[in-house]
């Protein structure tokens, strides 16, 4: 489904930045692994829903009421139903400094990681593979027509006609194999899209995410976090070289000098040579 897909990918020597806690920190540094979390254990719960709220949208555009009946019946009211994949996400931001960030994983005792975003992409891909990778979209109106676009066009394209041929077929005799092509490429396709699409009210994280698809089952980890169990994959790094990171920033009220000390012993007794900064933000206690 992925050749159904736009997204916006790195520019050259982008910078991508990983916010966690100093412990996290620590384990990825001696490890060389970073989590993959499953997509629907994220912490924007309502995903899938923002996806079919946006289907909805372009569903009421549709000048023939049948039409809408039969998508409404036939993709969006067996959304649920449908088989997702297992898809894994490693999470980034283009931010350094993000306060909204911050707050979720640990103003006090977090750090951001910054990954060379070619490198970092490189380097995975050397040892297991990307689905896809982009930025996260917010933009209500490109969402909307990102959609219309699989709806009327790309997807009856691979489905054996256009849409408006496809649907009256479908209305005339039930259970058309072109129809049902179609509902299948078109619920795929929307199931990945609803890793990428988030409202707009997410913007100031400015997410990149990677996305991993269908590990073997033996691959998926169990981790607890706040009381309960998130399936995660690991992405290994390789430990044969230094790790893909060109920059550490502290988390804003994490600013004693020890926090900043400490960070930059640890990794240059690594053998790294990157500069560890404080956040740039003032907040108040």
């Amino acid at each position: 489904m992925k050749k159904y897909l736009e997204l916006a990918q790195l520019n050259e020597h982008e910078i991508l930045y990983h916010y966690t806690k100093c412990h996290a920190v620590e384990n990825i540094f001696r490890s060389h692994v970073l989590f993959a979390t499953k997509s629907s254990f994220l912490n924007d719960t309502h995903e899938m829903a923002y996806i079919l709220h946006i289907s909805q949208e372009v569903i009421d555009e549709m000048p023939e009421k049948s039409w809408r009946s039969l998508m409404l019946r036939q993709v969006v009211d067996t959304m649920e139903d449908f088989k997702r994949h297992d898809i894994f996400v490693l999470s980034f931001s283009e931010e350094r400094d993000a306060i909204t960030l911050w707050a979720e994983f640990g103003e006090e005792t977090g750090y951001n990681l910054g990954f060379d975003g070619e490198e970092l992409l490189r380097t995975i891909g050397d040892r297991q593979k990307i689905y896809c990778h982009g930025r996260v979209i917010y933009d209500h109106q490109k969402q909307l027509n990102l959609i219309r676009g699989l709806v009327r066009t790309e997807i009856p394209q691979k489905s054996g006609g256009s849409f408006e041929t496809i649907m009256q077929n479908e209305i005339d005799h039930p259970g058309t194999a072109a129809f049902q092509k179609y509902r299948r490429r078109l619920q795929a396709a929307l199931n990945v899209y609803a890793t990428f699409f988030k409202q707009e009210e997410f913007q100031a994280e400015k997410e990149y995410r990677i996305v991993f698809k269908n590990p073997d089952k033996s691959r998926i980890l169990f981790r607890e976090k706040d009381g309960f169990l998130l399936p995660y994959i690991q992405v290994d790094l390789g430990k044969k070289q230094l790790l893909p990171v060109k920059s550490i920033t502290v988390a804003p009220k994490n600013h004693v000098d020890l926090a900043r000390k400490g960070m930059r012993q640890y990794v240059e007794l690594l053998g790294y040579d990157i500069p560890v900064d404080l956040s740039n933000l003032k907040l108040r206690y």
